[in-house]
């Protein structure tokens, strides 16, 4: 008994009796919603990390060349990875699909090119942006099937 009494939860029932409920009632909360497989924050379950991801021939990726020079994502903080290839893969299809004003678009275009060049990577007058297609073999290196260039930036 006297190992209870070292706990957290019991010296917080003998200290404050209300945040004591409300914290016991919050875990059961999540107790509750993780048995019915539901995601509560703070707590995220396994499965949200989990999905399983129907295999494909071919995959979309994009590809950064400013003055020639490729951006090499292997050398960006993870940060600085998700937000270029997060961006590119929901402002692409929005340029293609026309459903951009113009101004936005010139709008995206000179936002990735400063912070392309703000990261101190490469040059500072032209940016291509290349749609990769590619497969994986059977040792798991990707193959690069198609490299087609959705377009070119020229800073001003």
């Amino acid at each position: 008994m006297d190992l209870l009494k070292n706990t957290f939860l019991f010296r917080l029932f003998s200290k404050d009796k209300l945040l004591f409920g409300v914290i016991v009632a919050y875990m059961l909360g999540v107790l509750y919603y993780a048995s019915r497989q539901r995601e509560e924050f703070p707590f995220f379950l396994y499965g949200m990390y989990s999905l399983k991801e129907a295999p494909k021939d071919t995959y979309s990726t994009y590809s950064i060349e400013v003055d020639d020079q490729q951006i090499k994502y292997s050398k960006l903080r993870n940060s600085q990875r998700e937000l270029i290839s997060s961006t590119l893969g929901h402002a692409i299809p929005l340029i293609s699909d026309g459903k951009l004003s113009a101004s936005d678009e010139a709008r995206f275009k000179t936002w990735l090119m400063n912070y392309c060049l703000d990261m101190r990577l490469v040059g500072d007058s032209k940016m291509d942006i290349y749609k990769l297609t590619c497969s994986y073999d059977s040792v798991g290196q990707a193959n690069i099937l198609k490299k087609d260039l959705i377009y070119s930036y020229v800073a001003k």
